[in-house]
């Protein structure tokens, strides 16, 4: 290699050199040109103390005539770092469903009830701790009554066999529990008896 080729490497290797650092100084300034300013810092408020007539003292923040600056100790400020805040907990809230259940006090499953008007009375209670507001009658397949007592009164019924059940229901007619079907037997008296 000559010597002028490797003084022209030589140049263009600090010529290189001196063109990064202009770059790397060119990035720094625009760093510093898009910093925020920092917001200055607060001083504490000056606290003044004056020393009554009485001879009662009294500090204030505001300087009353003949009043004596309060320095304080950087050790006696109040101040308190932040807590961090606990990350709330995300829990399931399941409401428990409540357990309803119903039964038919009277009459007894396959009871035989003799009446010739076709009268009696059906009974039902509820036996959970959930109380549902209304009992529902169904019988011979259909919904004949609704109340909040339990107690149905029936009236002309004919004789034979009839399926019942109780329901409960809520204000809205939904089914919340319902008993086991019965059977009752109606026998009413027939005209065509011969009484002899």
């Amino acid at each position: 290699m000559t010597h002028l080729t490797k003084r022209a490497l030589q140049l263009l290797s600090l010529s290189s050199c001196y063109l990064l650092l202009s770059t790397q100084s060119a990035f720094a300034w625009q760093d510093a040109q898009k910093a925020p300013e920092q917001p200055p810092a607060k001083s504490a408020p000056q606290i003044y103390k004056v020393v009554n007539e009485d001879g009662s003292v009294t500090y204030t923040d505001t300087p009353p005539p003949n009043a004596d600056i309060v320095e304080l100790d950087v050790k006696t400020r109040n101040v308190v770092s932040a807590m961090k805040a606990p990350k709330p907990q995300k829990s399931k809230i399941t409401k428990k469903k409540p357990d309803y259940s119903v039964s038919i006090t009277s009459p007894a499953p396959e009871a035989t009830i003799r009446n010739n008007a076709g009268d009696f009375i059906i009974k039902a209670s509820q036996n959970s701790a959930s109380k549902a507001p209304l009992y529902r009658l169904v019988f011979d397949g259909a919904p004949i009554q609704r109340n909040s007592s339990g107690i149905f009164k029936l009236e002309g019924i004919n004789r034979g066999a009839h399926d019942y059940k109780v329901e409960l229901t809520n204000n809205t007619g939904k089914t919340l529990a319902s008993s086991p079907i019965q059977t009752l037997y109606l026998h009413q008296a027939s005209v065509f008896i011969n009484n002899n």
